[in-house]
């Protein structure tokens, strides 16, 4: 017998005298749920705890991956609060914003010249294969950067990002308003052709 499982037989009296000893056990929690889910589930009485279990597993799952998706929100925010004074004020916003809807499970609301601009997902919006963005997003990222500067005279602010690696780099932060300049550059340089 283990913790979950506990003998609780006990001595009945017989109607005809005498007693006898009646076999009988208290389960834990995770015991009943262990005897319940090998149960007959043809019988109501296991059907329905079956179904109670289920249910009650299911909640627990939603409340478990709320409280992750809270978590993460939380530790991003305070990233995003450190980072002020370094990173384009712009840009945190609309960092922030992301963050706050996905820790409330909803679609942000962002003004498209807040949103963030990645040299990246530009180049995969173009039909770019992963190898050609890889060799493309170098000398791609310095056109855009000197564009940058040449249209407003100083260099675009920076944010920390983690790569694939689990390496933390330096990245030029672009926004949606920066969206012209990138398509200035990749009909220059490269043609317009996707």
């Amino acid at each position: 017998m283990t913790s979950h499982v506990v003998d609780a037989s006990k001595l009945v009296e017989r109607p005809q005298g005498g007693s006898v000893m009646q076999e009988d056990f208290e389960l834990s929690r995770f015991g009943a749920y262990l005897t319940v889910m090998n149960g007959d589930p043809r019988k109501p009485a296991i059907a329905a705890a079956q179904a109670y279990f289920a249910i009650r597993t299911r909640q627990a799952e939603v409340v478990e991956k709320t409280l992750s998706q809270l978590d993460r929100a939380k530790g991003h925010l305070s990233l995003i609060q450190m980072a002020q004074g370094l990173i384009d004020p712009k840009h945190l916003e609309a960092k922030a914003r992301l963050v706050l809807a996905r820790g409330l499970g909803e679609a942000p609301e962002l003004d498209a010249s807040t949103t963030p601009l990645y040299a990246q997902s530009f180049l995969e919006e173009k039909g770019l294969s992963k190898a050609e963005i890889k060799s493309t997003s170098p000398v791609f990222g310095k056109r855009i950067k000197a564009a940058f500067i040449l249209e407003h005279g100083e260099e675009p602010k920076q944010y920390p990002l983690e790569t694939g690696s689990g390496q933390i780099r330096n990245v030029n932060a672009y926004t949606e308003s920066d969206r012209p300049l990138f398509d200035d550059v990749w009909n220059k340089y490269y043609g317009g052709a996707a």
